[in-house]
C-alpha cells in the first residue's frame, strides 16, 4: 500500500511542488509527509483561500499547485473555490484525510458521503485503499495530463494508512499524454476555412498554449481573433488581427454573426463570456468549427458543423490550409473595433482600468463592478495577465486570494488586485497572510458602499430595496491590524503613484478608491444599447 509521503513524492515528480492550506490534527500526517517532500506551504487563514490561492497560481504560472485540507468543514470550506477552478478548468490537486470504511462513525469532521460531493464538484476523485500502490496514484495523475479537460482533482486518504509503507521511496515515472493526437472532420474545417471569405476564430482558455499556431493561422487566414477573459493577450497588444474586448458587446457579436465560418477553439461560447449583460440573445453563427479538449463540449451551448477533439496547440498545427484567404476581413475589424475603442476605452472607467494597467503585469480582479467592465476594455499584452472571478463560477472574495496566489508563483511581477469593498469583506482576513510572507502587492478596493452592482440591479426591478447593503469597514484601521500599508488616492495620478510604491513595498498596501471621485455610473447606461 501506500501513503502520504508517497503521494507527496508522486505529486513532486509531476512538477507540482506548492502547497496551500490549513493545518489540523486529522492531516499532520498529510503535512509532515509534504514537508518531508520539499513542498513550499503556505498557511491560509480559511480554507477557501487555499483553494482560491491555488487557482490564482495556476493561471498565472500555468503550473499546478495543492491544497492541504482537513476532510469534512476544511473540504467544504474550500468547495466554493475548487467549483471556481472546476468551472473555468483550472488544474488543482486537493489532499485530505478521509474517514475509512470500517472507522467507527460519530468521530470528529466526519462528513457521510464526502466522496460523493467531491465526484460532483472536482472533475477526478480518488480514494486511497489498502491495495493502492503509487504507480496507480500515478497512472491517475497522468491521465490528466494534456490529455483531458484540466479541473481539481481530489486526492482522499483514510487516516488510518497515512503512514509511511514500504513503497513510500518508489518513484513511479512520468507518462506524458499530451501529445495524443487530436481526431475529427479536418478535411470539412479545412474545406470551409480555405473556401471563407469572411473568417473569424474565437478563443477561449483552452487555447492559452496554442497562441503561436492560432497566430499564425489567423495570419494566413486573415481572421480576426475574438478572445474570452480566460484567452486574453494570445496576441499581441498591437497586432492587426486582435479584436480584444469581450464577445458579450453588441459590436463584436454582430462581427460573430457576420462571418461565414467562425473557428471556436477552446471555449464553452459561455454566458458568461457571451451574455455578459444577460440578454439572454442565442449565439447565432453561420457555419461553426469547434475544437475542444472534451467531447463533451464541441456541441455544447452552440451545435457546430464539424468538430474537433484535442488539444488546441495540436489540432491547429493539423489545420493545414494551404489557401491564403483575401477576404478583407482584418480591414472590417479593424473599423469596428476602433469604434469601440472610441466608445468604451475613452471613458473614465478605460482611462482608470489603463492606469492600473500601466503599473502592472498581472492584474487579478474579484466579481465586482470595475471588472465587469475590465471583461471588454482591460487589454493584457500576453496571455496569464489578466483574470478574474466573474467568468465560471462567479465568486466573491477570490481577487485577494488569488492575488496572492499569482504573486506567489511570480514573485518577481508586479500583481496587483482589484477587489469591491463588498467582495473584500469576504477574505480580508488574507491581508494578513501576505503581510505574513511579505508580499509587496496593492489590493485595491473599489468602494461604494456595499453592493453597487446588486443595488443597481434592484433598482431596476423595484423602487423600494427588499435588503441592506452591507456597509465597509474603515479599511485604514484593517490595514493597520494587518500589516498592510494604506493609500487613498483622489485622482489617477496619485493612483499610479500608490500602485508604484506598493510593488516595491515588503508588505501589502490596501489602496481604496472611492468610486464617486473616479466614475459616474450613470455615463455608461448608452452602452448596453
Amino acid at each position: 500500500m501506500t501513503s502520504c509521503i508517497g503521494i507527496a513524492n508522486t505529486l513532486k515528480a509531476r512538477d507540482i511542488s506548492t502547497a496551500f492550506g490549513l493545518p489540523g490534527i486529522h492531516n499532520l500526517d498529510i503535512y509532515s509527509a509534504f514537508h518531508e517532500a520539499g513542498f513550499d506551504l503556505v498557511t491560509v487563514r480559511h480554507e477557501q483561500s487555499a483553494s482560491f490561492m491555488a487557482d490564482g497560481y495556476a493561471r498565472a504560472t500555468g503550473r499546478t499547485a495543492a491544497c492541504l485540507l482537513i476532510d469534512g468543514p476544511g473540504f467544504l470550506n474550500a468547495a466554493t473555490g475548487i467549483a471556481q477552478a472546476r468551472a473555468d478548468s483550472i488544474p488543482m490537486v486537493v489532499v485530505t484525510p478521509g474517514i475509512g470504511e470500517h472507522q467507527a462513525l460519530g468521530r470528529a469532521h466526519e462528513l457521510c458521503g464526502q466522496g460523493e460531493i467531491s465526484r460532483v464538484l472536482c472533475r477526478d476523485h480518488f480514494i486511497v485503499s489498502e491495495e493502492t500502490r503509487l504507480c496507480d496514484i500515478a497512472k491517475f495523475l497522468d491521465r490528466d495530463r494534456g490529455s483531458l479537460r484540466p479541473g481539481p482533482l481530489h486526492i482522499e486518504v483514510p487516516m488510518s494508512l497515512s503512514k509511511c509503507s514500504e513503497d513510500d521511496q518508489l518513484h513511479p515515472p512520468v507518462v506524458d499524454r499530451s501529445h495524443e493526437p487530436p481526431v475529427g472532420d479536418f478535411a470539412s474545417a479545412i474545406q470551409l476555412l480555405e473556401e471563407s471569405q469572411l473568417p473569424v476564430i474565437i478563443v477561449g482558455g483552452g487555447a492559452v498554449g496554442a497562441a503561436q499556431e492560432i497566430r499564425s493561422l489567423a495570419e494566413l487566414l486573415d481572421a480576426p481573433v475574438v478572445n474570452t477573459v480566460n484567452a486574453k493577450g494570445i496576441l499581441p497588444a498591437n497586432h492587426p488581427l486582435r479584436v480584444g474586448f469581450s464577445p458579450s458587446l453588441p459590436e463584436i457579436r454582430q462581427l460573430l454573426s457576420d462571418a461565414d465560418v467562425v473557428l471556436a477553439v477552446g471555449t464553452e461560447l459561455g454566458e458568461t463570456d457571451f451574455d455578459l449583460l444577460m440578454l439572454d440573445e442565442p449565439l447565432r453563427f453561420r457555419k461553426l468549427i469547434r475544437v475542444d479538449i472534451d467531447p463533451k463540449q464541441v456541441h455544447a451551448n452552440a451545435k457546430s458543423c464539424c468538430s474537433i477533439v484535442g488539444d488546441a496547440k495540436a489540432a491547429i498545427a493539423k489545420l493545414m490550409v494551404k489557401k491564403q484567404s483575401c477576404s478583407g476581413a482584418s480591414g472590417v475589424c479593424r473599423v469596428r473595433v476602433e469604434a469601440s475603442r472610441s466608445k468604451y476605452c475613452n471613458s473614465e472607467m478605460g482611462v482608470f482600468l489603463d492606469t492600473i494597467r500601466d503599473e502592472t503585469d498581472v492584474l487579478v480582479g474579484d466579481s465586482t463592478q470595475p471588472t465587469y467592465y475590465a471583461a471588454w476594455m482591460y487589454e493584457p499584452n500576453d496571455i496569464r495577465q489578466y483574470f478574474h472571478s466573474v467568468s465560471g463560477f462567479g465568486t466573491l472574495g477570490y481577487a485577494i486570494p488569488a492575488a496572492i496566489g499569482a504573486k506567489i508563483g511570480k514573485p518577481e511581477s508586479r500583481v496587483t488586485c482589484l477587489i469591491g469593498d463588498g467582495g473584500a469583506q469576504f477574505t480580508l482576513s488574507e491581508i494578513r497572510s501576505a503581510s505574513q510572507l511579505q508580499l509587496g502587492m496593492p489590493i485595491i478596493i473599489w468602494n461604494n458602499c456595499g453592493y453597487g452592482e446588486i443595488d443597481k440591479a434592484m433598482e431596476v426591478q423595484s423602487s423600494k430595496p427588499s435588503y441592506e447593503s452591507p456597509q465597509p469597514p474603515d479599511f485604514r484601521l484593517i490595514a493597520q491590524a494587518h500589516g498592510a500599508c494604506f493609500s487613498r488616492p483622489h485622482d489617477l495620478e496619485e493612483l499610479g503613484a500608490a500602485i508604484r510604491v506598493a510593488h516595491v513595498s515588503n508588505r501589502p498596501t490596501l489602496i481604496e478608491v472611492d468610486q464617486s471621485q473616479f466614475f459616474d455610473y450613470e455615463s455608461t447606461e448608452n452602452w448596453y444599447q
